[in-house]
């Protein structure tokens, strides 16, 4: 990949700006090269790597991956 292709690239989850070292890491999913930020957007990615590729709104698949990581009952550890 040429350098100056990765230009004015953005994180599939977040939207935040990867150029330069702004950067995290790059992922693979179905043969498409796809930007990422941090941490934790790399692990909302790979749990939906399929959503995200296909376009849908990043807003609504974090709303769902959310929702399954959250206590399922109050006020028990």
């Amino acid at each position: 990949m040429n350098p100056d292709d990765a230009k004015d690239e953005t994180c599939i989850v977040c939207g935040k700006a990867t150029d330069g070292v702004a950067g995290f890491a790059h992922l693979y999913h179905d043969g498409r090269r796809f930007a990422l930020c941090c941490p934790l957007c790399v692990q909302f990615f790979q749990r939906a790597p399929a959503r995200f590729a296909a376009g849908e709104r990043p807003q609504s698949i974090v709303e769902d991956l959310l929702a399954d990581v959250k206590w399922k009952e109050t006020g028990r550890w």
